[in-house]
């Protein structure tokens, strides 16, 4: 249960966030039709406003576990499944999934996932789950598998005068500079380089380490590194950036280097999916 120490920001205004969030939520309904089978039994981690559920229940699924460890949220569910007349297909299981007691299912719907797999508990829900045996072989996962991607170039961390050397979350609607949003910059100088593809189907390492050799396609100064994503939620089903779910992070390198146009560079990219971006170390030096 989340005590009250723990709840720095309001819990329910992200989950919200997803809800309105038509790119993304109908691309989960989209993957969730093609996957689950009339009879599958549905295990929907991280459920926040249950409209995932609610699609499973939908296309055929005779049982789905709603887990949410927010209260506040896990009550609210309960009174929309009263009110969509959902009761005898879905039960919300109040607590933190890596606790609860769970049957094997037949599908896995998890959306607790943030840009590279850093923040948020994808990857340690799923290993946890895979240890109790709540997924198996036959469990077939929404999304099934994950790419990050890394790109080197320069951003400004000016804003109003001052340098903020934060990461920035480059949400989709912050981008346009629209609707009074701040809006920043980023100038590649390197092409994006693919950093590993995790198969949430198998046991996940989740220390990433990718060192690889890349070429400025451009000349000019590197201070930061982007970190983009895609989701492959089921076959040909792949989805990037939207206004709520892998939006581009940018964060600034510890030193900065100027790079020459047609010259090659070694590069190193590490982090630990769930360990938050701080864990992030990215350098770029000439080889």
């Amino acid at each position: 249960m989340i005590t009250v120490d723990e709840k720095i920001w309001s819990s329910t205004d992200f989950p919200y966030q997803c809800l309105l969030d038509a790119k993304r939520t109908a691309a989960f309904q989209a993957a969730i039709r093609a996957v689950v089978r009339p009879g599958d039994v549905v295990l929907d981690a991280g459920a926040g406003s249950g409209i995932l559920s609610f699609f499973a229940a939908d296309a055929g699924a005779s049982k789905v576990y709603a887990a949410e460890i927010d209260p506040t949220l896990a009550s609210h569910l309960r009174r929309s499944i009263v009110a969509n007349n959902k009761s005898d297909v879905v039960s919300v299981v109040e607590g933190n999934v890596h606790s609860l007691s769970l049957p094997s299912v037949d599908v896995f719907i998890c959306e607790m996932m943030d840009t590279g797999l850093m923040d948020e508990m994808q990857v340690m829900a799923i290993n946890s789950l895979r240890a109790k045996d709540v997924l198996t072989s036959k469990t077939r996962l929404i999304p099934y598998q994950y790419e990050t991607f890394v790109q080197f170039g320069y951003t400004s961390f000016t804003y109003y005068g001052y340098q903020l050397l934060l990461p920035k979350h480059e949400w989709t609607h912050y981008a346009s500079g629209h609707e009074g949003w701040l809006a920043t910059q980023f100038h590649p100088v390197m092409s994006p380089v693919s950093v590993g593809r995790t198969d949430f189907t198998r046991p996940i390492e989740p220390r990433v380490q990718a060192t690889f050799t890349v070429e400025a396609s451009s000349s000019g100064r590197v201070n930061a590194v982007r970190v983009s994503a895609e989701a492959h939620l089921a076959p040909g089903m792949i989805l990037g950036a939207t206004n709520a779910l892998n939006g581009d992070k940018i964060l600034a390198l510890t030193e900065e280097t100027r790079v020459v146009a047609g010259h090659a560079y070694r590069a190193e990219v590490r982090y630990l999916m769930g360990g938050g971006l701080g864990s992030l170390v990215a350098t770029l030096r000439e080889t």
